[in-house]
């Protein structure tokens, strides 16, 4: 996509010597120049943590011009965010706050920033899909005057991002085997790590998901090699439905059925299916809403 084109300049610059770039179509979407990086600054993390602090810079939020041009703005910030990853939590944090204060100027500009930020960073579909730096936005969101009611949505989103982190301990829950037999996820015999999949056997993308998984060659050795369990469970409401697809499912898989309990109480927040989590031996989270390509590389 031609907004995420740019992309790929900043994240060479801060890991060069080169202070600024510029895109050479000119039917790209325009750009916000590159800040001057220090002669000083030579280290790849010093450098992307003063280029997305500085990043916006050059924006003046009141000229509305550009600050409520959707096209503008998502371009900018998806290079913005494309640098984010190699810059350190703090700098992120404050490259946050930098820009969101510096967007209070102008309302509207404020309100299509959020919602820029929501498009990119937490709904499921978007490449750049993070939890983590949708937070940074959140936390500062759910106490924005400027959104209005707005902000009762975000608090659920922030609410539901928080749970089962890395780190933290997965959230239980029952279900039942294909053998029949009632167990819970913290019941369940782990290896060195669980993946943990929620889908429904109606889900197209769930099946291709399902698929892929199976014929990785990766997962299947670690599996064999009793070194990744791996547990899908479908929570919805037709049991026969279930019964019929989990009999297709390897046989070194634990393949389970829950009633629906886990999502009516929020202890997981199933927001697309698939939905995968990499667990320890001890059911802590090692990664969260993972991409199947991010677990295993062939």
């Amino acid at each position: 996509m031609e907004r995420f084109r740019y992309c790929a300049i900043i994240i060479l610059t801060c890991l060069s010597v080169s202070a600024a770039a510029s895109p050479s179509d000119s039917t790209a979407v325009e750009t916000l120049p590159l800040p001057e990086l220090p002669a000083t600054l030579r280290e790849p993390t010093a450098r992307a943590n003063y280029i997305i602090v500085h990043f916006w810079d050059a924006m003046d939020f009141r000229g509305t011009v550009r600050s409520r041009d959707r096209g503008f703005m998502e371009q900018n910030f998806a290079n913005y965010i494309s640098v984010f990853p190699y810059a350190d939590e703090e700098a992120r944090r404050e490259a946050v706050a930098t820009l969101l204060h510096k967007a209070e100027a102008d309302s509207l500009a404020f309100c299509l920033l959020a919602d820029v930020a929501e498009k990119y960073l937490y709904e499921p579909n978007s490449p750049m899909l993070s939890e983590d730096f949708y937070i940074l936005f959140l936390e500062h969101l759910v106490n924005a005057p400027l959104l209005g009611n707005k902000t009762t949505r975000l608090r659920w989103q922030l609410e539901a991002a928080r749970k089962n982190r890395p780190g933290m301990t997965a959230a239980d829950f029952g279900y039942t085997t294909r053998e029949g037999v009632r167990t819970t996820l913290h019941q369940t015999h782990s290896e060195e790590q669980l993946l943990l999949l929620f889908y429904d056997p109606e889900c197209e993308h769930c099946k291709e998901v399902m698929a892929s998984l199976q014929q990785n060659a990766t997962l299947n050795r670690l599996v064999a090699e009793k070194r990744l369990t791996v547990l899908a469970v479908y929570s919805g409401d037709d049991r026969d439905l279930w019964e019929r697809d989990a009999a297709a499912l390897p046989a070194d898989w634990t393949v389970g059925y829950e009633t629906g309990w886990l999502q009516d109480t929020g202890a997981y927040v199933l927001r697309a299916m698939p939905t995968l989590y990499l667990l320890d031996r001890n059911k802590r989270v090692i990664q969260k809403d993972v991409q199947p390509h991010q677990l295993f590389m062939q």
